[in-house]
């Protein structure tokens, strides 16, 4: 009996990774070790082919693109679904140029871009269809980004893949998601009802998108949107996106602008509903900016959340730590609008992970990759401390006891780090996070098996996003601009990453008395020995 390739079987390990790593990029919840790390391919070179006219008015230098696109040929590499051997060249060529505003490489970049988007996601389909499929990690993470830089939300993805999806072959979810971007993208009429608005009967008038509290009224109980608060009127938007939740995004975006223009004319608020109403559906629907996954938990697992201000406030005397400072400047981070987000999330990290002595004091930059070092060393633990919590209780096994007697999350990453170098399975709960364990459970075996290879690519990963972070704050702060063609992915990505890194720093800086700068230089020397008879155990990379 034939037996068809891994990607074709819906029932093989192979597609059922690929399934379950597409749903925890989608999945708003997926905590920072599990999430997507970085954008696709064609919105990478997107804003490569931008960054020239960044560097044309000194907004980037242009050693900062020149390590940008030295990076990208490096993981364009790594990519089986680019295009033909002819196309790879020709990009190759591009790459290798300095990409300036008159130059001819940055002119052909353009036309490259534009001819290798189309198709690119059923080539996917075709490679991952072969008898030698690409590794199902790699696949996952190319087609998620891929997808989400083509405006699909991660709400809206998280639904399309649960609709019935997860149980399709690896060749049949990209082949649906490929056909799911040839479709156009749709007018979504959304109306948002404002609870106060101020002087709206003088200043809304004439406004063409502006409904009257009756109409408000009457299309609010036609969706079934209750409330018992008084309603000013509303605004009508219209606008274009791929999924219903993406739209609700933008719609959100546009209320905070709204809410941003009125603090320079009143002190009084200007206070949406938190619901819209999407017309198109006749439904309502939260109106919210979905957080962006930055966490700190340490924060309160070390009971450090309210410990502000404890002791007496004396006159003139307002010394704060630094991990506080750091903390307030990335508080924008999860919920905040693009602008403070962006330029708050890297000024927390260079005002932690940078000194004036650093040799890359001009850029700053420096901070990104002391950052990263953080992140990879932390990323073991995390997810062998996540995969502990999810051992169930067998009979004739005593795996699940053995972690009940640990007594910190350390002790119990040790031992399933154990149990897995052993070549042991491990008994995991049947709940619906089970595809995303055994993948993760994959992962840990590859880290086991070659820590300096698994942990150098992790390591170049987080360190490219947060130098887009980097570049991303540049062009809003020094550009004046938050237009950028990857501003809104790079906050996708990189907030997490930004979050995972602070949550190392805060926790060495107010529990252990480690200052960050020293934090960062123990992260570097352990990932610089790793393997070393010297060097710490995968679990204790950072302390």
């Amino acid at each position: 009996m034939h037996t068809p390739p891994p990607g074709r079987d819906a029932s093989s390990a192979y597609s059922q990774h690929v399934a379950a790593r597409i749903m925890n990029f989608c999945d708003l919840t997926t905590p920072w070790p599990r999430r997507l790390w970085d954008v696709g391919a064609f919105l990478s070179l997107e804003e490569l082919y931008e960054a020239g006219a960044w560097v044309e008015r000194r907004v980037l230098s242009q050693s900062a693109v020149d390590w940008q696109r030295r990076e990208l040929e490096r993981l364009l590499g790594d990519d089986p679904a680019l295009g033909t051997n002819a196309y790879r060249r020709g990009l190759q060529e591009c790459l290798r140029s300095t990409l300036t505003v008159a130059g001819d490489g940055r002119r052909k970049l353009r036309h490259l871009i534009d001819l290798g988007r189309p198709g690119y996601l059923d080539r996917w389909a075709a490679c991952v269809a072969g008898t030698n499929p690409p590794p199902p990690e790699k696949a996952a993470r190319f087609i998620a980004s891929h997808l989400l830089d083509s405006g699909h939300s991660m709400n809206g993805l998280d639904r399309w893949i649960r609709d019935g999806r997860l149980t399709l072959s690896a060749a049949d979810l990209i082949t649906e998601a490929a056909a799911l971007l040839t479709t156009r993208p749709t007018r979504w009429k959304i109306l948002v009802p404002f609870a106060d608005l101020h002087r709206h009967r003088k200043r809304t008038t004439g406004l063409p998108h502006w409904i009257g509290v009756r109409e408000t009224e009457d299309l609010m109980a036609a969706a079934g949107a209750k409330t018992t608060a008084p309603i000013a009127g509303a605004l009508s938007y219209e606008v274009e996106a791929r999924d219903v939740e993406r739209a609700l995004e933008i719609v959100a975006d546009l209320v905070e602008r709204l809410q941003a223009r009125a603090r320079f004319v009143s002190t009084s608020l200007v206070t949406p509903f938190d619901l819209a109403v999407v017309l198109n559906q006749n439904q309502a629907m939260p109106l919210r900016m979905p957080a962006r996954g930055a966490r700190v938990l340490s924060l309160a697992a070390e009971r450090q959340l309210y410990l502000v201000g404890a002791e007496p406030q004396r006159l003139g005397d307002r010394r704060r730590s630094a991990v506080d400072d750091a903390l307030e400047l990335a508080s924008a981070l999860n919920h905040g609008p693009l602008a403070p987000a962006v330029a708050g999330g890297w000024s927390a990290l260079e005002s932690l992970l940078t000194e004036a002595r650093d040799p890359d004091e001009r850029e700053r930059v420096v901070a990104a990759s002391r950052a990263a070092a953080l992140v990879t060393c932390s990323w073991p633990r995390a997810e062998l401390t996540a995969l502990s919590h999810r051992i169930r209780r067998v009979s004739g096994g005593d795996l699940a006891e053995r972690l009940d007697r640990c007594g910190s999350n350390r002790e119990r990453a040790v031992l399933v780090a154990a149990e897995l170098a052993a070549g042991n399975s491990l008994p995991l709960e049947r709940s619906w996070r089970r595809r995303s364990d055994i993948a993760a459970i994959t992962r840990m075996r590859a880290l086991l098996a070659d820590p300096g290879h698994v942990l150098g690519r992790v390591r170049r990963h987080v360190e490219g996003s947060l130098r887009r972070l980097y570049r991303s704050r540049n062009i809003v702060l020094h550009g004046g601009s938050t237009g950028g063609v990857a501003l809104q992915p790079a906050l996708r990505v990189t907030a997490p990453l930004v979050g995972a890194a602070l949550d190392r720093l805060a926790h060495a800086d107010l529990v252990a008395g480690v200052p960050p700068l020293v934090l960062a230089s123990r992260a570097e020397t352990a990932l610089g020995m790793l393997g070393d008879d010297m060097g710490r155990a995968l679990c204790d990379l950072i302390e």
